[in-house]
């Protein structure tokens, strides 16, 4: 199949595949003799023949004569199947088509300039906006359509002016409309002019002004923005709602104030209820839209809605600004609905009752901690610490053996909040739990004693029988900084879990102090590599540089995580000494371990990489080598050329060489 001859009569085939495996022959051909038979190929009945042609000829990287040639395809009126593939390969080169397209949008045969247009929207380069602006106002409505409708998903600022102009100048529908949509992509901020502000008298472009409005106009435009919110269409009203909503969010304070003023006016009749129809959790924009504009306009007909849209994650932070907005009277209408609705909203009525601190609604809050389902309890429990329910801490301590998990874990949280209001009750509770036999119980009292900053409880805590009690404990302890509590730790360095002796490595890190370093020394000698890590980590916090002797010893033998452990803290203390060590981790066997010493050596800067390229470009370890190429491959370009061929030269590894081949390709 060598023969141009031969593959030109396989390509009279039948078989779509034989076809389509002819074409495969002509890659690596140039491009001069395969032309033709490419061309001919991209108007196959067979799409995928065509797809390989197209393939074959961008692969054959085209000159600027071969893609004119190429472009001349578009002027074929009756093969579909080959416009549309010449048009596929013309995107495909992207900017590298530029000169020609440019070239060709001033062709006298509009459908031509209509696919040129469009090719470059798919290209989608700024480089192309002059050739699109200037298309603008082509005679032709669907190529200027076209050029305006590939402005806005360029997206470049600069075209607003001239698209508004365009707007004005062109009063064809199909132009408008697209222009306008256009424009609604846009986000720069300038006068709308009224030629533009008047086109909402029409139905069928009253969107995309609105569209348009939202993405260009400033506060100036929201009275007509204010009318759309009624508008019969429903994606109207949709556009005229987040589009008064994205002025405002970037107006002044001052200018919100006025925005603010002008919604509470047009509040009355239906303005309430369609915003309220509108509501949809599953659209973000509008859905932010309308929990806003509810809370301005203060309307109690909208509580209900806020309700929902704080179940939402999303939309809670917004839905409780709203609330607050609505004041005492929305409180007190979510308290009354509270008995006829489902647990998600009894959840959010709780949730909102003490994220709000609403006094009023601790009776409810009282009744809620009993509620039936787990997910009402958890957000009553909640809100009873935000609102300080002292006398509700029975009911709390109760909520400790609840069979939901999560609700469990909020009263520990509540009972935390609880302690800075009335510390004998909760220590009371601590304590009580201490003596439980259930170790779950012990880690809460864990918990409560640290809230109230109880050393001498946690002391006794940290000779729990349960190592989980144990490990909280020590945790504690040091995440309080109790240095009067040290001798505790100095006791679980010796624990039989080596998770204790782990958290109290961390502890004593933490807390320092002159007689610390000595035990920590010796647990270096501990069984569990993470206790070592641990201590290490530890001991250098404490000690700083004069750690390093220490991490010198031990890096020779290290393995693994403590090897990852030694690297980290000598990149930690940055010294010339430091950094000799994590070269000597070059020698490693370990290819994690080179590429993590490459990675901190890279990390000392520009200057230090340069000053050592050429020593750890011939390093005797293969992997250092390849990865150090990486790094090269990172210095500025003239800099990175100079030492990857250097380095190219001497490297006698052909898999390392041509990685490194393959990089100095970047910098041709």
């Amino acid at each position: 199949m060598n023969s141009l001859s031969d593959i030109r009569n396989i390509l009279r085939s039948r078989d779509e595949e034989t076809r389509r495996a002819a074409l495969q022959a002509l890659r690596g051909r140039a491009l001069q003799e395969t032309r033709d038979l490419l061309f001919s190929a991209m108007g196959d009945e067979s799409w995928r023949v065509r797809k390989e042609a197209v393939d074959v000829f961008v692969t054959s990287d085209p000159d600027e004569q071969a893609i004119e040639a190429l472009l001349e395809l578009l002027r074929n009126h009756e093969n579909a199947g080959l416009r549309n593939s010449a048009a596929e390969a013309v995107a495909k080169l992207g900017v590298r088509a530029a000169v020609p397209l440019s070239r060709l949008s001033g062709d006298t045969d509009k459908d031509v300039r209509k696919f040129v247009i469009d090719v470059m929207g798919i290209i989608g380069s700024p480089e192309f906006v002059p050739v699109l602006l200037a298309s603008l106002d082509d005679p032709d409505d669907n190529v200027a359509s076209a050029a305006a409708e590939h402005l806005g998903h360029i997206g470049d600022t600069g075209s607003v002016p001239y698209l508004i102009r365009a707007v004005v100048a062109n009063d064809s529908l199909l132009f408008r409309f697209s222009a306008l949509a256009a424009l609604g992509k846009m986000t720069s901020h300038v006068p709308v002019p009224d030629e533009i502000i008047t086109l909402a008298d029409q139905d069928i472009l009253r969107k995309g002004v609105y569209d348009c409005l939202g993405s260009i106009g400033d506060e100036s435009v929201s009275p007509i923005l204010l009318q759309g919110f009624t508008s019969r269409q429903k994606s109207t009203r949709r556009a005229a709602v987040t589009s008064w909503y994205r002025i405002f969010s970037r107006s002044s304070a001052t200018a919100r104030q006025g925005l603010e003023e002008s919604l509470r006016r047009m509040s009355h009749g239906q303005v309430v209820p369609t915003l309220i129809d509108q509501f949809d959790v599953h659209d973000n924009d509008l859905a932010e839209a309308v929990t806003v504009l509810l809370g301005i306009i203060g309307d109690m007909r909208g509580f209900e809605t806020l309700l929902a849209a704080f179940a939402s994650e999303r939309l809670s932070g917004v839905a409780l600004a709203s609330l607050k907005r609505l004041g005492a009277d929305a409180m007190e209408a979510l308290v009354a609905m509270y008995p006829r609705v489902d647990e998600t909203s009894r959840s959010a009525i709780c949730t909102v009752v003490g994220e709000l601190a609403h006094r009023a609604g601790g009776v409810l809050i009282r009744e809620a901690l009993h509620d039936q389902s787990p997910l009402v309890r958890k957000a009553a429990v909640s809100a009873a610490g935000r609102l300080g329910l002292t006398d509700r801490i029975p009911d709390i301590v109760a909520l400790l053996g609840d069979a939901d998990f999560e609700a469990r874990n909020a009263a520990v949280a509540c009972l935390q909040l609880l302690a800075r209001m009335d510390r004998a009750a909760i220590q009371a509770v601590a304590r009580q739990l201490g003596e439980s036999e259930q170790p779950g119980q012990r880690r809460d009292a864990v918990v409560l004693h640290a809230a109230l900053g109880d050393g001498e409880r946690l002391s006794m805590l940290v000779k729990d029988e349960d190592p989980v009690v144990r490990q909280a404990a020590v945790a504690a302890i040091g995440k309080l900084k109790l240095s009067a509590a040290s001798g505790a730790l100095l006791i679980a360095l010796v624990d039989e879990d080596p998770e204790v002796r782990i958290a109290a490595a961390e502890a004593l890190g933490v807390i320092g102090g002159p007689d610390v370093a000595g035990p920590l020394k010796h647990a270096l000698d501990d069984e569990d590599i993470w206790v070592r890590c641990a201590v290490l980590r530890s001991i250098t916090r404490i000690e700083g540089a004069a750690a390093l002797p220490l991490i010198r010893t031990v890096l020779p033998l290290a393995e693994g995580m403590l090897m990852i452990t030694c690297l980290e803290l000598l990149e930690q203390l940055g010294s010339r000494e430091a950094m000799e060590l994590v070269e000597a981790a070059l020698e490693s066997s370990d290819r994690e371990m080179v590429t993590l010493a490459i990675s901190i050596l890279a990390r000392q800067g520009g200057e230090w990489v340069v000053a050592h390229a050429d020593r750890l470009s011939a390093h005797p370890n293969e992997e250092a080598r390849a990865a150090w190429a990486g790094v090269l491959a990172g210095l500025p370009p003239q800099q990175a050329r100079h030492f990857l061929s250097q380095a190219v030269r001497h490297e006698l590894d052909e898999r390392i060489r041509l990685q490194i081949e393959k990089l100095l390709e970047g910098f041709a």
